[in-house]
């Protein structure tokens, strides 16, 4: 009974530590945050990576759940085919996107989406 117990304190010291960090500490809601207050317009300029020369990138407003409960809206930069299109891509995420780079470059100092840097549509979360 005592192992029971111990269990079902550790999922919810787990569940409340993941709580506390998508509420708060959630980097796709600070840029969300950035851009919506007007203290930049970057969204992503660092990551590991990079879109390659058949894709686009896409800049997603998309809502942060856990569960059925909305947290807060996201903003991130995304790769995928530039065939895709910005509304494939938004139903694909359950979000609103646009289209940022139409081909991206290492060197691209404009748009959202800086150097070409973006997310894999299949990253989680």
């Amino acid at each position: 009974m005592r192992s029971i117990g111990v269990g079902a304190l550790t999922l919810a010291a787990g569940g409340g530590a993941e709580l506390a960090y998508d509420a708060a500490l959630c980097p796709r809601q600070h840029a969300w945050q950035r851009v919506h207050e007007d203290r930049s317009a970057i969204v992503r300029d660092s990551g590991y990576r990079f879109a390659l020369q058949d894709e686009s990138i896409y800049v997603c407003e998309t809502p942060h759940r856990i569960g059925p409960v909305l947290l807060h809206q996201d903003l991130d930069c995304y790769c995928a085919p530039a065939s895709a299109g910005a509304a494939a891509v938004g139903r694909l995420l359950s979000g609103d996107c646009v289209v940022d780079h139409a081909q991206a470059a290492r060197a691209d100092e404009s748009g959202a989406c800086r150097h070409a840097h973006c997310r894999d549509l299949n990253e989680w979360p």
